[in-house]
């Protein structure tokens, strides 16, 4: 995450001698927001897909100087270098005997009257940062939600994941565990899908809010903090640094090369999974195919080519000055960059944050 800070200290109303109940602040605060105001900033920061390290990026960060300059804060650019992951090439095919392989396209479909669609050349291939290069071909093992449990009954019921392309679903935890405990486990490679079940419980978009059948969630599968060639230090110019190789190497990244599909291309992994049924809480939703827990005779064909490099990104810093207790902060943050337009994650939150101050 590139995190946008805003210290502020906030001494409205230090003078009163009885301090209003915390419900009166609330109310205050929130009727002086406006959400046209932040339906135009959301609307600036979202014009193009501007991913972690890219000039789109570094666009963003400048409204967002803009706008904090305009109300005559304090405010300064600082620039970082970090590692940064960005997908090179990726292919997907799924076989079974008795039937020809098919290749995944791997992209999200556009919808007519969608006012971004022109943009969406610009949107990085789904992809799963940090992945480890690498290609792997083998049955497929059904992992639930990737978890450490999931993978414990796995064992129990006799599969063995050892060599094998676990596919498990998005939820319950973070995607880069989700990697990690298919490496623990053995397996090859990992592909991560999103479940309809658990993320178009409702019209899916565009005739609602909810995840469409080629939605793709991506993502970062690091589970440190911070640049992991800087690790437990900031990435200060002149800086120490561990080698890229030895940052790709830790326990924190995943180790095995992973993609994540969509809700439409898992099921279809999963209609030609065999093996034992899974459990009931294992399964999807009205409509999907009976999960199993396999191996194979599914078998998937993965390969992955990832390009981490250092790269720069900014961190906007701006101060107001308190009148009380000077020597103390209320910190505000937000980061900017997002994997794809942010309308929702992060940019609603950006949105919010200038309107805030």
């Amino acid at each position: 995450p590139l995190p946008l800070l805003v210290g502020a200290l906030f001494a409205t109303y230090y003078h009163l001698l009885v301090a209003p109940a915390p419900s009166y602040y609330q109310s205050l605060f929130l009727s002086l927001g406006s959400n046209d105001t932040a339906a135009a900033h959301l609307r600036a920061l979202t014009v193009r897909p501007h991913l972690a390290g890219t000039e789109a990026n570094a666009l963003a960060a400048d409204h967002v100087v803009s706008t904090l300059s305009s109300l005559s804060f304090p405010t300064r650019v600082t620039p970082y270098e970090v590692l940064l992951s960005y997908p090179v090439g990726r292919s997907l095919s799924l076989s079974a005997p008795g039937r020809d392989a098919t290749a995944f396209a791997l992209v999200q479909d556009t919808y007519p009257g969608d006012p971004y669609a022109a943009a969406s050349a610009e949107v990085v291939p789904t992809f799963l940062a940090y992945a480890a290069s690498g290609s792997a071909a083998a049955e497929v093992v059904y992992a639930n939600y990737g978890r450490r449990e999931d993978y414990a009954y796995l064992a129990s019921r006799g599969v063995n994941v050892t060599g094998k392309v676990a596919l498990a679903r998005y939820g319950k935890v973070y995607r880069g565990d989700i990697v990690k405990n298919a490496r623990d486990a053995g397996a090859a490679a990992a592909v991560i899908f999103t479940d309809p079940k658990d993320y178009t419980p409702g019209k899916a978009f565009p005739d609602g809010p909810w995840m469409p059948p080629t939605g793709v969630q991506v993502g970062s599968t690091f589970k440190g903090v911070g640049d992991p060639t800087t690790p437990m230090w900031a990435s200060s110019e002149g800086c120490e640094r561990v080698s890229v190789a030895k940052a790709m190497s830790t326990h924190d990244m995943p180790g095995i090369p992973a993609l994540p599909v969509s809700g439409r291309d898992g099921e279809e992994i999963l209609r030609l999974v065999g093996g034992d049924v899974a459990p009931e809480d294992w399964q999807g939703g009205d409509g999907a195919p009976v999960y199993r827990l396999g191996p194979g005779p599914a078998v998937l064909n993965l390969t992955y080519t990832g390009n981490e490099t250092i790269a720069t990104i900014q961190n906007v810093i701006s101060v107001i000055e308190g009148k009380e207790e000077p020597d103390r902060y209320v910190i505000l943050g937000n980061h900017r960059d997002a994997w794809t337009f942010g309308a929702a994650d992060p940019n609603s939150g950006t949105a919010a944050l200038l309107e805030v101050v």
